[in-house]
């Protein structure tokens, strides 16, 4: 089994500390509900909304660097409402993992 396609919204995420992550639940609408998180590299920094998140895991450690982390594109494999994941290929302590129906930034 080959490994997933690798997201484009951001090149080599793993370059990058996570500073911000924010979870909105939206009850009544599910389909509403996200999670925004801030990367920074340096003096650069990008905001990132993951709409329709599930199956958040957050590791111990979490907020120190999560120097693994990568998005994958699974938009092509037919999954109902997942066309992203967000893992962590060095399983490092403090890594965030989750899905998502999209991935759009929201500012850079």
């Amino acid at each position: 089994m080959s490994e997933p396609k690798l997201h484009s919204v951001l090149s080599k995420p793993h370059e990058y500390e996570l500073s911000e992550f924010r979870y909105h639940v939206e009850k009544k609408d599910p389909s509403l509900s996200f999670i925004d998180m801030t990367l920074q590299k340096n003096a650069e920094s990008v905001t990132l909304r993951f709409w329709q998140p599930i199956n958040l895991k957050i590791e111990e450690g979490f907020p120190q660097p999560t120097g693994g982390m990568v998005f994958y594109d699974l938009s092509a494999d037919g999954l109902e409402n997942i066309g992203v994941k967000v893992a962590d290929f060095e399983a490092s302590w403090g890594s965030v993992t989750f899905s998502a129906k999209i991935v759009e930034k929201i500012s850079a």
